[in-house]
């Protein structure tokens, strides 16, 4: 039986905001009351608050002992994208089958939103974060590190710098899968190729678009200006909009890199409502391989993540962060990218 919480408890945050400090330090201190990163007069002020407050973490009894949840906080960028939905399954069941349970919070309106996301997520108590939604340059990771907060980031990193300390970051090579994709459509002989970038603001976006760049210089071809569309958003209805702005270009485009399959779907809607053939007018790749990319009618030629194998790891790290008895060395693993080869880019499948 599900038990109603209590209205005129207090969370976290309501302690956060009553000692003047972030919620992420509150965190901190309740956890490791000992702590060095947080000044001894603050953190007994934020102590002696908690107590005036009645202030409970949303822990079971057994994890008030033990000082775990065995929760995990994720936070995504959005559900509406199939291929956020499938890796946090893909989390989700890795997560239950050693013992964890997941808590999923979406920030779809930039860094705001993922700081409500991250302090929401604390304030129900969880051992730690895996994060999908960090931008390349993101203050929510610095104050995550300042605060000591067990965190893995997967499918986006951030930039670093000298001063940065190693991070964990599980994730596909973006670089290498972009590469592979516009190879692929420079050898079946196509010198006008559009390109559908996603938020070049994040790690996906920003290394996808490095990529291709890479293929067109490795064969000497000059990419055509009006045929390379910045600051797309990994959306199918943004994929819909820039196509039928492509169309409009002479000559048009003879084959189209999108940044997502999600945006990649978006492109075949619109070239079906064109009445452009595909891939004979014009050849089509994505990347991500959701599951959506394979279905019969759609057989989308894209970039597989290996997004199972992605989850896993990026829980599994987690858990060994949590469980480790003292700091270890920070893990950057990276994934190589398969080009899945169907229908949409017409070259005979293997």
């Amino acid at each position: 039986m599900i038990k109603k919480k209590t209205a005129n408890r207090a969370r976290l945050k309501d302690v956060a905001v009553a000692a003047g400090v972030s919620p992420t330090t509150v965190s901190l201190v309740l956890k490791d009351p000992e702590t060095k990163r947080v000044g001894k007069k603050t953190a007994e002020r934020i102590l002696k608050l908690a107590k005036e407050l009645d202030y409970r973490p949303n822990y079971s009894a057994r994890s008030l002992v033990a000082s775990e949840s065995h929760t995990v906080g994720l936070v995504i960028t959005t559900l509406d994208n199939p291929f956020y939905s499938e890796i946090s399954q893909d989390i989700i069941k890795r997560a239950k089958e050693i013992g964890y349970s997941v808590i999923l919070s979406t920030a779809f309106a930039g860094i705001d939103d993922e700081r409500h996301s991250v302090n929401d997520l604390l304030d129900h108590g969880v051992d730690g974060l895996i994060l999908c939604s960090v931008m390349r340059q993101d203050p929510v990771v610095d104050e995550l590190i300042a605060a000591e907060v067990p965190f893995v980031m997967a499918l986006r990193s951030v930039e670093t710098g000298p001063s940065t300390p190693p991070l964990d970051y599980i994730g596909v090579d973006n670089d290498r899968g972009a590469y592979i994709a516009v190879d692929h459509l420079i050898r079946m002989g196509h010198q006008r190729i559009a390109i559908l970038t996603g938020d070049l603001n994040t790690s996906t976006g920003y290394n996808r678009f490095f990529g291709v760049r890479a293929a067109f210089k490795a064969h000497g071809i000059e990419p055509v200006p009006e045929l390379i569309l910045k600051g797309g958003d990994f959306h199918r209805t943004t994929g819909y909009r820039l196509t039928e702005q492509l169309l409009e270009t002479e000559p048009p485009p003879t084959a189209v890199f999108a940044h997502s399959d999600h945006m990649a779907i978006g492109v075949l809607e619109c070239l079906r409502d064109r009445g452009v053939k595909v891939p004979q007018e014009l050849a089509v790749i994505g990347f991500d391989d959701i599951e959506m990319a394979g279905l019969p009618g759609v057989d989308l030629t894209t970039v597989s993540q290996t997004k199972a194998t992605m989850g896993r790891l990026a829980m599994d790290r987690l858990v060994e962060k949590l469980r480790s008895d003292s700091e270890s060395l920070a893990k950057r693993i990276l994934l190589e990218p398969i080009l899945k080869i169907r229908k949409t880019c017409g070259a005979r499948q293997t």
